[in-house]
């Protein structure tokens, strides 16, 4: 059985993620203290007698040698002997200040040259090491060989017990640990406050989701913090809006659609009612109504299905070669009978056929909604102007009507399944208030250009591109 993972809050998160952190830190400074405090401290030690043993060299021959030494080895808590190479004598020796002295405890000369042959076998003239006393106590020994200006040799040698480590030692993790201690609280402190602050945008924006899930739209995700959680907020805001503006719409198209089907329905239902109870008012007249309501509600359904076929990119093509111009002319002329009862206007102006790769169903059906649109929104003069225009080797058709036209920050929306530049629903003359969704995905599968150009009060022109065939 799969274990169940645990998952924290994301202030939790940053708040262990910080402290980890500083667990970490203080677990590698106290590794560094046990695994090299030993040779720094020695390295150190070594440093000091070298600098003391600098300063003894240049007090050697002065006038006051005994006073400038005196005061160096109590300095640097050292103790000396200064030896004549030329027959091992002890020239100099100041008081013994340690318990098993190392230089002053010896009795014969081994160690002595002992040292001298070290300084010697050194580059630089130098030499030191640890030992150990009779009593257990262990001292760093440094030997030096020196000349001075009369030409005479000399052996420095210091010693300087380090057995006072253990206690340094000691007392360094005693303050490590009040410091570890010390560091940690503070660590807990700057840890939690970090969480909260680098976590309260995300907690604040995911709330605001929540509200977003449950069809909230006036929810604003405007909060404060590092850059990217502005852009994030800025981002969510504006498809907040964008879902509320969608939501708006698609619920204004339900009730378009709702009252489209229920007129040819409300009819169908009255003419059959009436036909069933009237014997006589079974007539031609009476059947065709049913009828062309029966057409309308199938256009309807077919226009919303497929939009969503389109959009959803399972409408095959059949691109062949088609003469546009023709398809154009054809669907203008069958408005014949439409154009006698309705007084309306339509002209096609082209100078020559062309020919064009595409499908020519999917195609009448961007030619058919562009002239059904055009004319729900024409002007008085009921007039709709198609014209075929050839530059290079590329065909326009343009939709020309004369309404009151487009507002400019509209014609980006016009394609919108669910937008409508009215906002309030009448009964188009033909069509079905989806016809400009249709355009748009048919025209993007063939990879055609289109666009829309509108000026209050004059009206609109749909147009759309083809490159031209043999």
């Amino acid at each position: 059985m799969k274990k169940k993972r645990i998952h924290f809050s994301i202030t939790t998160n940053i708040f262990i993620s910080f402290l980890s952190l500083t667990v970490v830190m203080i677990a590698f400074l106290w590794s560094l203290e046990a695994i090299f405090f030993n040779e720094v401290y020695r390295a150190t030690k070594e440093n000091d007698i070298e600098i003391a043993s600098n300063l003894i060299v240049d007090a050697i021959g002065s006038e006051n040698i005994g006073n400038t030494v005196e005061q160096i080895i109590d300095e640097y808590d050292l103790c000396m002997q200064v030896y004549n190479c030329k027959d091992a004598s002890i020239i100099y020796t100041p008081e013994c200040k340690s318990n098993g002295c190392i230089i002053h405890g010896v009795t014969d000369d081994t160690l002595y040259f002992h040292w001298l042959s070290g300084a010697n076998d050194s580059n630089e003239g130098k030499f030191s090491e640890i030992s150990s006393s009779e009593n257990g106590e262990d001292f760093l020994v440094f030997a030096r060989v020196v000349t001075d200006t009369k030409g005479v040799v000399y052996l420095l040698v210091l010693n300087a017990s380090i057995e006072p480590m253990q206690s340094t030692i000691s007392a360094i993790r005693t303050l490590l640990i009040l410091i570890s201690i010390l560091f940690l609280i503070v660590a807990v402190v700057i840890s939690f406050i970090l969480a909260k602050r680098l976590s309260s945008p995300i907690v604040k924006m995911n709330n605001n989701a929540k509200k977003l899930a449950r069809a909230n739209y006036d929810v604003e995700f405007d909060v404060e913090g590092p850059i990217e959680t502005r852009e994030l907020a800025k981002t969510l805001t504006i498809a907040t809006k964008e879902l509320g503006r969608l939501d708006s719409m698609q619920k204004e198209l339900i009730a378009n659609i709702s009252h489209d089907l229920r007129t040819p329905l409300t009819m169908i239902s009255g003419y059959a009612e009436v036909m069933r109870d009237i014997p006589d008012e079974i007539t031609t007249e009476n059947l065709q109504v049913i009828i062309d309501e029966s057409a309308r509600l199938t256009s309807l359904v077919n226009d919303l299905l497929n939009v969503s076929k389109l959009q959803a990119g399972t409408q095959t093509m059949n691109i062949q070669r088609m003469n546009l111009t023709r398809a154009v002319s054809n669907t203008v002329e069958r408005y014949a009978r439409f154009k006698e009862h309705n007084d309306f206007n339509i002209v096609f102006d082209y100078d020559r056929e062309v020919y064009i790769n595409a499908d020519e169903i999917r195609l009448l059906q961007v030619i058919y909604n562009l002239i059904n649109n055009a004319i729900n929104y024409t002007g008085i003069d009921k007039t709709v102007i198609v014209t075929q225009t050839v530059e290079n080797d590329v065909v326009r058709i343009s939709v020309k009507d004369s309404g009151e036209g487009i507002k400019e920050e509209d014609l980006p929306l016009i394609w919108d399944r669910y937008y409508k530049v009215d906002k309030i629903h009448k009964r188009a003359v033909i069509g079905t208030g989806l016809g400009l969704s249709i355009v748009k995905n048919v025209l993007l599968l063939h990879g055609s250009r289109f666009g829309v150009s509108s000026e209050i009060h004059k009206g609109s022109i749909f147009w759309f591109e083809f490159k031209i065939v043999d």
